[in-house]
C-alpha cells in the first residue's frame, strides 16, 4: 500500500525490516566453518581434554582457561572484516594439513604432547588457507596464534628454563639485599639470611608469571596504533620485565622474611606482594607502549 505522501507502507501484522538478511556468502561460510570445527574437534578431541586438564592443574598454565574465550572473541570482532575480505582458496594449505597430520601422528607415536597441541594450531590455520586463502588468513592470524600462549611448554624446555631463573632470581635479590644492608648469601636456588634460608622454589622461577605476562602483553601490543616493529617491540618487553618483576618479588620477600620471621615468605602476604609487582609491571609496560606509540609520532616520515 501507499501512504498519502508516497511513502509504501507494509501490510498489518507484517514484521519491519531493521537490518538486511545474511547473504549467501556469509551464510556458506558460516557452514564451513562449523563444519571445519566440527571435523577438527572430532579428531583432536583426546588432545584439547588433555589440554584443558592441564590449565585446571597446573598453575604455570592456568591462565589457559581464559586465552580460547579470548581468541574467540576476537575472531567475533574480525567478522565482517573476514566476509569483506576476497576469498581465494591457496592449495599450499592442504600441505598444512598434512604436516599437521605429521606432526599429531609423530607426537602420539612419542608420547610428546606439546607437539600434538601445536599441530592443532597449525591445522586451523592451514583449514584456513586452504578453504579461504592468505587475505583471509591474515584477518584471524592473530586469534590463531594466540591461543599458542595457552600450550604449555615440553617438560625439557621447562625444567631447562626454570633451573636457571631460579638461579638468576636468587642471584639478583642477594644483590639488593646487601644493597639494604641485610647480610645474605646465594647457594644456587636457596637464599641464606641470618638464622634461616629461603628457597626459591620452582613455583618462584617466574615461569608462571611470564607466561601469562607475555599473553597480556601480546593483546596489548596488538590494541596499539603502532607499525609491526613497534609492536613485536612492545611485546618482546615483557619478557624482561617479567623477569625483573620476579627478582623484585623474590627481594621483597627475603626482605619480609628478615623483618617479620620466616612465615612472612608465605601465604596471604607473600601472594599478595606478587600481585602488587604483577600489576606495577603491567604500569611499565603502558609506559613502555605510551613511549613507543610517542616515538612512531616523532619519527620523520619517509
Amino acid at each position: 500500500m501507499l501512504e498519502r505522501d508516497g511513502r509504501a507502507s507494509l501490510p498489518a501484522g507484517s514484521p519491519a525490516r531493521t537490518e538486511q538478511s545474511p547473504s549467501t556468502e556469509e551464510r556458506m561460510a558460516t557452514i564451513w566453518i562449523l563444519a571445519v570445527l566440527l571435523v577438527l574437534g572430532w579428531g583432536y578431541a583426546p588432545v584439547l581434554v588433555e589440554l584443558f586438564r592441564d590449565w585446571l592443574r597446573d598453575p604455570n598454565y592456568s591462565h589457559g582457561l581464559l586465552v580460547p574465550p579470548i581468541a574467540g572473541f576476537l575472531a567475533w570482532q574480525r567478522r565482517r572484516t573476514w566476509t569483506a575480505t576476497p576469498s581465494k582458496a591457496a592449495p599450499i594449505g592442504l600441505a598444512g594439513v598434512l604436516g599437521a597430520g605429521a606432526l599429531l601422528a609423530v607426537g602420539a607415536a612419542g608420547a610428546e604432547v606439546f607437539t600434538q597441541r601445536v599441530s592443532f594450531i597449525v591445522a586451523v590455520a592451514s583449514v584456513c588457507v586452504f578453504l579461504w586463502g592468505w587475505r583471509r588468513f591474515g584477518v584471524m592470524a592473530f586469534p590463531v596464534a594466540f591461543v599458542l600462549l595457552a600450550i604449555p611448554l615440553p617438560y625439557v624446555i621447562y625444567y631447562d628454563l626454570t633451573a636457571p631463573m631460579q638461579t638468576l632470581a636468587a642471584k639478583t635479590a642477594i644483590h639488593g639485599l646487601r644493597a639494604l644492608g641485610i647480610p645474605s648469601v646465594a647457594e644456587g636456588n636457596i637464599i641464606h639470611l641470618p638464622g634461616m634460608s629461603l628457597e626459591v622454589a620452582e613455583a618462584c622461577s617466574g615461569i608462571r608469571s611470564l607466561y601469562a605476562f607475555l599473553a597480556l602483553g601480546a593483546l596489548f601490543a596488538r590494541s596499539l596504533r603502532l607499525p609491526t616493529w613497534g609492536r613485536w617491540l612492545v611485546f618482546v618487553s615483557t619478557i624482561p620485565l617479567s623477569i625483573a618483576g620476579n627478582a623484585v618479588r623474590v627481594l621483597g620477600t627475603g626482605v619480609a622474611a628478615h623483618l617479620g620471621g620466616a612465615e612472612m615468605a608465605t601465604g596471604t602476604v607473600h601472594e599478595m606482594f606478587g600481585l602488587i609487582v604483577f600489576v606495577f609491571a603491567l604500569g611499565i609496560l603502558a609506559l613502555i607502549g605510551k613511549g613507543a606509540k610517542q616515538l612512531w609520532r616523532d619519527a620523520p616520515s619517509s
